[in-house]
């Protein structure tokens, strides 16, 4: 059996993934061509997206100020949000999007087994 056949995807999980994917590039793009002093303000919304998992970026954005040199020389405010809500939130979303298909698959089963039955009922009281 190749690696290729064991390793199998969720779409959920990979459309979820692709979407926070998306939304982290949108926040990138806005914080490099915005280095006003608010810069930082932009990974905000990632805060609530990615909890309960965010809370791993706090400690750091609390611990130092915002760097006037702009975002690129700005660890524990541009860099470590940038990988921490890329990879661990991107990670995150995958499961949760997995997760949502999974359920939604065993729902369809089930409701379609219920119809099953019922069709199965009525053709036998006839």
């Amino acid at each position: 059996m190749s690696v290729m056949r064991r390793l199998q995807f969720s779409v959920g999980g990979v459309a979820m993934a692709l979407v926070h994917a998306a939304l982290i590039a949108i926040a990138l793009t806005l914080t490099l061509l915005h280095q006003e002093a608010r810069w930082a303000a932009y990974w905000t919304p990632f805060l609530a997206l990615d909890f309960p998992l965010s809370l791993g970026v706090l400690p750091l954005a609390w611990m130092f100020p915002t760097s006037t040199a702009g975002p690129l020389s700005d660890f524990p405010n541009f860099w470590w949000p940038l990988a921490f809500h890329g990879l661990v939130g991107t990670w995150w979303w995958y499961i949760i999007g997995a997760s949502l298909q999974a359920r939604f698959v065993r729902w369809r089963a089930h409701r379609g087994d219920r119809g099953a039955v019922r069709q199965d009922d009525d053709l036998g009281d006839g």
